[in-house]
């Protein structure tokens, strides 16, 4: 959005309402925005305004060091503001609550002083059930003024490229200003929700658009999260239809905002944020719509509220797209600059890429600050004996029955922590029987390490000629004998070294093209069985799989496993037991909430026992998660044996043997699991809308044409009715790539 900051303009635009008409009138003059829809992309409901100039209040009028005790229902309600001391707050909030006990009594004469001041907050008319509920209501809001004016200053770096991007799109250039809600600007932020990056964006929603993992994380990347936040917003909008919703969709997540519509019945933000309960629908949520738009008021007269604001310069830099797999030291040099200055400027290479445990991937677009620098030139004076093919090995574990996080760590020296970040795992609690886990490369797990098939070594960033030969028990001389090494201090990372009496004689392929290898190193342990830690290539050349897009056909109607249950456990044990089980199943449950909040589909059991058909769900999956047989739900519906299950419809359900909510857990941890895994594999890398033609339909085309499962295609057409469709209608396809 545009930036009003020069004072003159800013004392005509002293009024909040004044500003908007005119940013409305200035979109207008431009042609930026149809006249249809100006004035009702982002509406402001009166229900809406209180909350607004909160958010303008905390945003502008106190900093870090202070805030605000205030009603989290009625944001108007502001009852002090107070600096930062935890005991003066908690003393006065005690205060607060009890003058509202008082007040909710219903007492009016006789009140002290500060009885009668919070009672002035409120309307005159307030009844005492509404001060006894406030009681409970009291909230503390650290203010943002200063967090908010240095955000506004790092926006500079960034809001010429945000725009293009908006542009590119032809979305509302309003939305620019989102990472004021988020993250004041900050690239490098992180929330204890674990969203990351500038553009806040958590594990399973940002892999819909982005690289995210060991290697890659482009969350951090704010420039490639910025045209990924503007992605998630333009699907926000298809699925929900207004702006409103789809902001406070990357709050709360389209799925969640789904569901909010269908049980409020309503598309207006302020009868969900004044009606909806949903459990996890809480203060932030409801607020968001709020704060971007004060935000936006903020932005708006900025120099009515910090005076002549310097924004920071937007760097230039030249993008070089390796050609190779590259040891991130030996692309500093080449370029001639410091690895600092190489690690700063592309935030998305995660640790293990600077600690030079792995290469700068292939194909990445490595940021060069500046403009002098020549992709081509950079990349041919990166010698080929720096340049592979592959990239370093993974060192892996497969979990096996027993195991634990802790038992893992223990046993190849590292520690949970470490295991949880290196894997990006989202809980320390849940790990599954032949899940692979990365490790660690530290010297004494490689040191372990069994000989390459092929008798070629690849040093890595810290090896020596020592170590090396310690590692493979083979002779220091005779190992630069047969290297032609004269200098044992002259190796460096990338070299392939031929190894003393393992190496072939076989012709040697190409640095470049050798095929990677599979290797076991071994590591036992005193308290329990040896275990392999694999050290696997995870580039290895493989054939690009096709998504699936599933049938609409049942599959074999089998029995359900019968659980074998515990024996021989004490009491103390199951005690154990049942909290450990306790906690994995309430993270379980946050982890099917997180892979399913983009997702609109209704999941749930509608009170007279029906369900909507879901895209790749059949009666065999409706019988397994209920433990009866699919025959039983044929007789429940009046279906033949070949009647098939047709995505949009509904069908009854029997609830004998599994309880609702355990049917919709399963069903979810379903449709979570196979979401997850389909988006660890591919990214979404833009929509296309399509026109139907004669003879065609959405599953062939979704197949044939873009590769692309039916239940994505339908997350993106959620009105759509797939089995009516009609020539010349249009369809939104997501266009995929695969994941590296």
């Amino acid at each position: 959005m545009s930036d009003i900051s020069c004072p003159a303009i800013s004392v005509i635009l002293a009024s909040r309402r004044f500003a908007r008409a005119l940013s409305v009138l200035l979109l207008l003059v431009f042609g930026q925005i149809p006249l249809a829809t100006a004035a009702e992309l982002f509406p402001r409901p009166p229900e809406l305004e209180p909350a607004i100039d909160f958010w303008v209040r905390v945003y502008t009028e106190v900093d870090t060091s202070s805030g605000y005790l205030h009603d989290a229902q009625h944001l108007d309600v502001v009852y002090a503001a107070l600096p930062l001391d935890r005991k003066q707050i908690e003393a006065k909030r005690e205060s607060i609550k009890a003058a509202l006990r008082v007040l909710g009594s219903g007492k009016r004469s006789g009140l002290t002083s500060e009885q009668q001041e919070i009672l002035a907050l409120w309307p005159a008319d307030v009844d005492g059930p509404t001060l006894r509920a406030a009681a409970d209501n009291v909230r503390w809001q650290l203010g943002q003024s200063n967090r908010f004016l240095a955000g506004l200053r790092r926006s500079g770096a960034y809001r010429d490229h945000i725009a293009r991007v908006i542009k590119a799109k032809n979305l509302p250039p309003e939305l620019a200003v989102l990472p004021h809600v988020e993250s004041s600007f900050n690239p490098g932020a992180y929330s204890s929700a674990a969203a990351a990056g500038m553009w806040q964006f958590t594990r399973a929603t940002g892999q819909r658009f982005m690289r995210i993992d060991h290697i890659v994380d482009e969350r951090m990347d704010p420039y490639i999260a910025a045209e990924a936040a503007m992605s998630l917003l333009e699907y926000n909008y298809r699925v929900l239809g207004t702006w409103p919703l789809a902001l406070t969709a990357y709050n709360h997540g389209a799925g969640g905002i789904a569901r909010a519509v269908r049980e409020t019945g309503t598309s207006d933000i302020e009868k969900i944020v004044a009606n909806y309960k949903g459990r996890a629908f809480g203060f932030a949520s409801r607020n968001f719509y709020a704060q971007f738009l004060a935000v936006s008021d903020v932005q708006n007269n900025a120099s009515r509220y910090f005076g002549d604001v310097q924004f920071n310069a937007a760097p230039q830099f030249t993008e070089v797209a390796t050609d190779a797999y590259i040891d991130a030291e030996v692309f500093a040099r080449s370029a001639g600059i410091s690895l600092e200055q190489l690690k700063s400027d592309n935030p998305a290479l995660r640790p293990i890429v600077w600690d030079g445990q792995k290469r700068i991937p292939k194909g990445f677009k490595v940021k060069l600050r500046g403009t002098s620098f020549n992709e081509q030139t950079l990349l041919a004076s990166i010698e080929s004996d720096y340049k592979f093919g592959v990239q370093t090995p993974d060192v892996a574990y497969s979990v096996v029955s027993g195991d634990s996080l802790s038992v893992i760590a223990r046993r190849f020296d590292t520690t949970v922590a470490q295991l949880v970040a290196l894997n990006q795992l989202t809980s320390s609690h849940r790990i599954q029987i032949g899940q692979r886990l990365l490790l660690p490369q530290n010297e004494e797990l490689i040191a372990n390490q069994a000989p390459p098939a092929d008798g070629v070594y690849t040093v890595t960033r810290g090896d020596t000629v020592s170590m090396i030969s310690r590692r493979f028990s083979v002779s220091e001389s005779a190992l630069l004998r047969l290297n032609n090494i004269e200098d044992a201090s002259r190796i460096y990372p990338g070299q392939e070294l031929r190894l003393p009496g393992l190496y072939s004689s076989s012709p040697q392929l190409a640095a470049n093209e050798r095929a990677p290898t599979t290797l076991l190193a071994e590591r036992s342990s005193a308290s329990s069985p040896s275990r392999d830690a694999e050290i696997v290539s995870d580039s290895a050349p493989a054939r690009i799989e096709e998504p699936e897009v599933a049938a609409e056909i049942d599959v074999a109607e089998t029995e359900p496993a019968v659980d074998e249950g515990v024996d021989d456990l004490d009491t103390t044990e199951l005690e154990a037991i049942a909290e450990e089980s306790a906690v994995a199943r309430v993270e379980d449950d946050a982890e099917i909430a997180e892979a399913l909040s983009a997702d609109p589909a209704d999941y749930s059991v509608a009170s007279d026992d029906s369900i909507e058909v879901q895209a790749t769900e059949t009666l065999g999956h409706y019988a397994d998660w209920l433990a009866v047989r699919a025959w039983d739900i044929r007789r429940l519906n009046g279906m033949a044996y070949r009647d098939p299950v047709i995505v949009g419809k509904r069908l009854t359900l029997g609830f004998s043997k599994v309880s609702r909510a355990d049917f919709e857990r399963r069903r979810k941890d379903y449709h979570s699991n196979l979401q997850r895994d389909f988006f660890a594999r591919y990214r979404i890398r833009d929509v296309e809308e399509y026109t139907i033609r004669r003879n065609e339909n959405i599953g062939t085309i979704a197949r044939d044409r873009y590769s692309a499962p039916l239940w994505l295609v339908r997350q993106y057409n959620p009105e759509l009715d797939f089995n009516r469709i009609q020539i010349g209608q249009k369809v939104v396809f997501p266009l995929l790539e695969r994941a590296e």
